[in-house]
């Protein structure tokens, strides 16, 4: 409580105090305590006050009043009216009454933030959060009602005021338009406008429980050359069912959130995990390519081996050879949403948990070139390399006596009808030519380093300085096959 003024009227050094304790069963409470002022003509008075009641308080203050008789009697507090912390303002030249009362708590007002529902790289990593602050990257909300995605959303706004926009599927999408399909329409217009107008960090606050909506989503983030990370709340309580039916809003019963949870679990591994190049570094690996492939063509030894990519009587134009769509990555472990080997233990590591959404450089070394693909080779630190999967039977690098890591690489492009994982077999038989010494020519130094001619239209560019890619750990969900009774099915479950 607040000491009396230095400057109070010598003639006034009274002090009103009155003391009540509420009594409650098996407990004890300390009444409110409120702070009385008297006021004198032209100065003020503060002193501390403790009342019992109101009604005790306003007869003790009207008989104070008449004994000075010289100041006003100040009009009783309606309480009822009166906001916490808020005062009234009376009579006299600076009459005026405070009152402190006990803070009350809404009954729908949140709860304290869960220990450990925010330890996401994006949001403590303070290299990542520079980092993203002057990138693109679409942040995926996921997860049951009540989960904790409005929360997590928030703290997002929060760590990147300024530079992020929060989508939200309450407000944009009308229930009543579900039947019709209409029921993303507004939700999907307001991701095209904030990814078309380079927000960037852009959240989207939905159940995205579906692989054809986590589909659409990564796909049209890579039209806009957006990063996407897929995000689930860590609450302890997320996919608990009996904690979820108390925190959701939406009044659900158990059995409809058990029903939910098969649906998101259905969905909660990707096509595969990988480092994602931020916009800058994606400039300027495709800048990069672009040099490249224009400098290797214009060389008469390639000019001599033409005849690798097409009819040795036409010029070779490499730009138009080799097609790519989409964001440049490093894909560590392809997944197919489960189903490949080693795929639910690999989404499972700590190191996996801890570096998603974590910022860091790749070492591209090498530009290599076949009829097939173009690429870049990574090599790995060793933080890194505790994100690449052990040797698996898809993994040919152990019977290849192939150091962990050895095919690293960044697809830069395709030719006609060659899918992408082409690249990193291509990358395996160049490195595995290294290692054996086979016959290769030399061609000659270019400005960016060393180009090498190994035979079947394969060419390797060595580095003279490694260049160094900005990239996100996260994952991708590509496009999806699923039969019409599925989709029937997981439609009756779907609430956002």
């Amino acid at each position: 409580m607040e000491q009396q003024s230095d400057q109070a009227h010598p003639d006034c050094k009274e002090t009103i105090q009155t003391q009540a304790k509420v009594e409650q069963p098996g407990a004890e409470v300390q009444a409110k305590v409120e702070l009385e002022e008297q006021v004198l003509v032209g100065e003020e008075v503060k002193l501390p006050q403790e009342a019992a009641s109101s009604e005790q308080l306003g007869e003790e203050r009207k008989d104070e009043a008449q004994k000075m008789g010289n100041v006003d009697v100040m009009p009783e507090r309606n309480e009822e009216h009166e906001a916490p912390g808020q005062s009234n303002v009376g009579m006299g030249e600076q009459a005026m009454s405070e009152s402190v009362i006990p803070e009350s708590k809404p009954e729908d007002a949140d709860p304290p933030v869960a220990a450990g529902s925010l330890a996401f790289a994006f949001l403590q990593d303070e290299r990542t959060k520079a980092v993203l602050r002057e990138s693109r990257t679409l942040l995926i909300l996921r997860g049951l009602p009540g989960s904790g995605k409005t929360r997590l959303a928030t703290a997002i706004k929060d760590v990147y005021e300024g530079a992020c926009s929060v989508i939200s599927a309450d407000e944009n999408v009308k229930p009543e338009n579900n039947v019709s399909g209409e029921g993303h329409k507004a939700l999907d217009e307001a991701i095209q406008a904030r990814c078309m107008s380079g927000t960037p960090v852009v959240v989207v606050d939905d159940a995205n429980d579906t692989h054809d909506r986590l589909a659409w989503l990564g796909q049209h983030a890579e039209l806009h050359l957006y990063c996407t990370l897929f995000l689930e709340p860590l609450t302890e309580w997320s996919r608990d069912p009996e904690k979820l039916v108390q925190k959701s809003k939406q009044g659900l019963e158990k059995d409809k959130i058990q029903a939910l949870k098969v649906v998101l679990e259905a969905t909660s591994i990707p096509l595969f995990f990988g480092w994602f190049l931020v916009s800058k570094s994606q400039e300027h690996m495709k800048t990069m390519k672009v040099d490249f492939l224009k400098t290797l063509v214009s060389l008469d030894a390639f000019k001599n081996h033409a005849s690798d990519y097409g009819e040795a009587e036409k010029e070779v134009n490499l730009e138009e050879y080799f097609h790519r769509e989409g964001v440049f990555h490093c894909t560590t472990k392809f997944c197919d949403y489960g189903k490949a080997e080693g795929a639910k233990e690999y989404a499972e590591k700590q190191s996996v948990k801890e570096s998603y959404g974590r910022v860091s450089e790749l070492v591209l070394s090498t530009l290599f070139v076949t009829p097939r693909t173009v690429g870049a080779r990574v090599s790995l630190t060793e933080d890194q390399l505790q994100l690449w999967p052990s040797n698996t039977k898809q993994d040919a690098t152990s019977d290849m006596g192939m150091a962990r890591g050895s095919h690293a690489h960044v697809m830069l492009g395709c030719a006609e009808g060659v899918g992408p994982v082409q690249t990193g077999l291509d990358l395996l038989e160049l490195v595995q030519m290294e290692q054996e010494s086979q016959t290769r020519d030399l061609v000659q130094d270019l400005e960016l380093g060393s180009l090498t001619y190994y035979g079947k239209g394969m060419w390797a560019l060595s580095l003279r300085e490694p260049f160094l890619a900005t990239a996100c750990f996260s994952s991708y969900y590509g496009h999806w096959e699923e039969k019409e009774t599925e989709k029937k099915k997981r439609s009756k479950c779907t609430v956002h």
